[in-house]
C-alpha cells in the first residue's frame, strides 16, 4: 500500500503538535490557548524548514527535514505569541 503521507511531513506535523503541547503544558491556561499555540508552533516550522532550505544548512537533518531549524522557528513563534498574547 502507497505510503499515505510523505514522511516528512509527518514527522513536521509530530513535532509541530509536541512542541505545542509542551509549550502548553508550561504556559497555557485554556483550550484556546492550545490552538494558538499550535498556529504559531505550525508557521514556525514552516518558516524554519524555509529558512534552513535557502540556507542550504545540514545540521541535524533527518531526511528532507531541518531539525535544527524547524526546533527554533517553532519555539520562537511560541514565545513571540506567548509575549503578545492578551
Amino acid at each position: 500500500m502507497a505510503a499515505l503521507l510523505n514522511p516528512t511531513l509527518l514527522l513536521a506535523l509530530l513535532l509541530t503538535i509536541g512542541y505545542a503541547s509542551l509549550f502548553h503544558l508550561w504556559a497555557g491556561r485554556s483550550l484556546r490557548d492550545l490552538f494558538v499555540y499550535l498556529a504559531a508552533a505550525g508557521l514556525g516550522v514552516v518558516i524554519g524548514q524555509w529558512i534552513g532550505g535557502t540556507l542550504e544548512l545540514n545540521l541535524l537533518r533527518i531526511g528532507q527535514l531541518h531539525t535544527l531549524e524547524v526546533t527554533v522557528g517553532a519555539f520562537l513563534s511560541l514565545l513571540i505569541v506567548r509575549t503578545f498574547e492578551l
